[in-house]
């Protein structure tokens, strides 16, 4: 009498598979990948960044805060805005903007024939293979801002540096002496600059009367979200950089901005956090 052999129930084991995606880094910080560059195209065919949002399927203050994030740490503006409300107004690609997207799909193209030549020798299923994978730092800090070290003035235990951002204006951040020497601080490099938008005030005008080490960036009112409570006021700065602040819907009354309208951010030395790359 014969019996049929037993079937295994064991799950085969599946090939090893390598999977990448290309980003565009600036002074080290990884700012376009492909979400953002197909925000650009849609940007560039339908001239609205509104409409682009919809095109994608995502919110418009998403699509808004890609486009700031996109200018603030490029080497220029891709993104070039007009004046006209929420859904309304204007966009167009700059020709910085135009240029990446062109290198970004070539580098893409070429990095996906890479991928396949890999994949196509990893055949052995036992094969091991250790993948390392850079790591992307994340922040609640709405303002980011990528600058250089112009000056450290040390004092009894803590120390201003004054940043030099895009456009050229600069912020003060007030750090601790143990900071200064464990970050390396110390003028000519790039740091982060890095400020949460409940810390930061708005104001029409810069105040004569601020105490030492208040930062002020003065600019023109880009866009306001209202909402049920406090409401976010953007303002575009030299260079195509923009600074939020968070302010009471009753302020904002009684300051009477408008978009177009001049502004200024103002916040403490002390509401800076310094970011350094390695």
């Amino acid at each position: 009498m014969s019996s049929n052999p037993k079937t295994s129930t064991k799950p085969q084991r599946q090939p090893l598979h390598v999977a990448g995606e290309v980003w565009l880094d600036c002074n080290d910080v990884a700012f376009l990948g492909e979400q953002r560059i197909a925000l650009l195209e849609q940007i560039a065919a339908r001239g609205s960044i509104t409409q682009a949002a919809k095109a994608l399927k995502i919110s418009y203050k998403a699509a808004w805060d890609a486009v700031d994030a996109i200018n603030n740490l490029a080497p220029a503006p891709l993104v070039a805005t007009a004046a006209g409300g929420r859904g309304g107004g204007g966009a167009r690609l700059t020709d910085e903007g135009r240029r990446l997207i062109a290198a970004y799909r070539t580098i893409a193209a070429e990095y996906r024939r890479f991928l396949d030549g890999i994949n196509a020798a990893m055949g052995d299923p036992g094969a091991a293979l250790d993948l390392l994978r850079r790591l992307a730092m994340r922040t609640s800090a709405r303002n980011q801002f990528i600058g250089r070290i112009v000056a450290v003035t040390a004092r009894t235990v803590d120390a201003e540096v004054l940043i030099e951002i895009q456009g050229g204006q600069r912020i003060c951040a007030g750090v601790t002496n143990e900071s200064v020497e464990s970050l390396n601080l110390r003028p000519g490099r790039t740091v982060w600059a890095l400020v949460k938008a409940v810390a930061v005030g708005i104001a029409r005008e810069p105040d004569p009367a601020a105490s030492p080490g208040t930062n002020c960036l003065c600019g023109l009112v880009q866009r306001i979200t209202r909402g049920d409570g406090p409401a976010e006021v953007v303002i575009a700065l030299p260079a195509g950089v923009t600074v939020r602040g968070v302010i009471a819907a009753e302020v904002l009354e009684h300051l009477g901005l408008a978009q177009e309208a001049p502004a200024c951010a103002v916040f403490a030395a002390a509401s800076v956090i310094i970011g350094v790359d390695n």
